[in-house]
């Protein structure tokens, strides 16, 4: 018999408050590191910078789908 707290969506809330953690822990860096890139020219190219918006757009919607308490 599984005894661990979940939510209504089965998901145990203290699993998902580590992954939302996780998540602004990458997408915090991926952002620091895009500022760092838009720094350097010679990194910052067009496929470069939209690939770090897309990895942050798609930790940020992850994040947002999480259930919140």
């Amino acid at each position: 018999m599984n005894t661990a707290p979940q939510n209504v969506s089965g998901i145990d809330s203290h699993d998902t408050s580590i992954l939302k953690q996780q998540l602004v822990r990458e997408i915090t860096c991926l952002e620091r590191q895009l500022e760092r890139i838009r720094m350097r020219e010679d990194f910052a190219t067009d496929a470069t910078l939209q690939t770090y918006e897309e990895m942050i757009e798609s930790r940020r919607k992850m994040l947002y789908n999480l259930p919140w308490e």
